[in-house]
């Protein structure tokens, strides 16, 4: 395969193909978390997406943080531009294809699905100078749906993703807030509600405790335990609503023929419950079959049904930052220039089994 190694240099000279931020605070909240978590680009060259809610944050994130080459993939693009954005003083270059020259001189790939990587292309990406960090639409940075599986076959790739229990990141918290969110978007008064939660882990606590604080009943059931169904059919009746939020996903299924609650279950005892899907394995086609209420509407079997855009500006923003900050620690460490003073964000490989070391800022 051909691969140059050099940075493509076919670009028009013009006004970005998109505007400047739409939302001012999310430059403040670029330079704050930037700050945070000592992102530091300095020389290296980044392919970053296009992000629905603000989509220039991932390459004015880049080039606060020093990034040398920004490039930013648009699907919408027939022409390569460079616009050069006076305010930041750095420029970004839009791409509308993604070519091996492109790769070959690349460090790092912020990666959402917007993104495509063809396996015929990616070996001239694979060298130990790169990184490609998931950035998903749906926030599971432990099994992301938008990375091809060919590529994830690739071991000479390194792909890494978030660890989601990491305690400064406050994923779960905010996985937390987002069930309150919907309770209330449904009409359920969450203080002094009966909720079923079932779910496992860190992100079962914390809900657990921020749903106890704001008044509600919980009563819960743990996917990774090995108890019987008896309490969960015991604590049926009466409920408002139910809780998928089996993440990290289990094998478990949840609702279904063969989950911990059967749709007969639901019909016979509590017909007017709501059901919230946030992960885990779901019937949702039986759901309807028995004219049970399930939201959202579009939720899928065995995926996550929050988007990274229902977090808000602050977690989008610093969930990006933290995203070009694992691949600046991985490239540090494969030099071995990661110094114990700086901070450092919990990440995993993700086409390996093991966690990586590093610690936690």
């Amino acid at each position: 395969m051909d691969c140059p190694g050099r940075i493509p240099a076919s670009f028009n000279k013009g006004k970005s193909p998109l505007k400047m931020l739409k939302n001012k605070k999310f430059k403040e909240l670029a330079k704050q978390y930037i700050d945070k978590y000592s992102l530091n680009l300095e020389g290296l060259n980044v392919l970053v997406p296009v992000i629905e809610q603000e989509p220039l944050l991932a390459g004015i994130i880049s080039g606060m943080a020093g990034a040398g080459n920004i490039y930013m993939f648009d699907p919408k693009l027939n022409i390569n531009r460079d616009t050069a954005f006076e305010e930041f003083g750095f420029n970004i270059k839009f791409v509308g294809s993604i070519s091996t020259d492109l790769l070959a001189g690349l460090n790092i790939i912020l990666k959402n699905s917007q993104i495509p990587l063809k396996a015929d292309k990616i070996g001239c990406f694979a060298k130990k100078s790169s990184v490609i960090s998931m950035f998903p639409e749906t926030p599971d940075f432990i099994n992301p749906k938008n990375v091809e599986p060919e590529i994830l076959a690739q071991k000479e790739v390194s792909i890494i993703g978030l660890g989601p229990g990491d305690p400064k990141l406050g994923i779960y918290q905010r996985f937390s807030h987002m069930i309150i969110k919907k309770c209330y978007s449904l009409g359920i008064d969450v203080y002094r509600s009966r909720l079923l939660l079932a779910g496992n882990g860190d992100f079962l606590n914390c809900a657990l405790s921020l749903l106890k604080s704001v008044g509600a009943v919980v009563y819960t059931y743990n996917t990774n335990s090995t108890a019987d169904q008896s309490y969960v059919l015991k604590h049926l009746k009466g409920l408002d609503a139910i809780i998928v939020m089996d993440y990290p996903e289990t094998d478990r299924q949840i609702i279904g023929s063969k989950g911990v609650i059967s749709i007969s279950d639901i019909v016979d005892v509590c017909p007017l419950v709501k059901v919230i899907h946030i992960s885990g394995k779901t019937e949702i086609a039986s759901l309807k079959l028995g004219n049970i209420s399930y939201f959202p509407e579009n939720a899928g079997h065995d995926s996550m049904s929050i988007k990274i855009n229902d977090l808000g500006e602050r977690a989008i923003t610093e969930l990006a930052v933290t995203s070009l900050k694992i691949a600046e620690d991985f490239l540090k460490s494969g030099k071995n220039s990661l110094l114990s003073s700086e901070s450092v964000v919990t990440y995993k490989l993700l086409n390996q089994t093991s966690l990586l070391l590093g610690g936690r800022i």
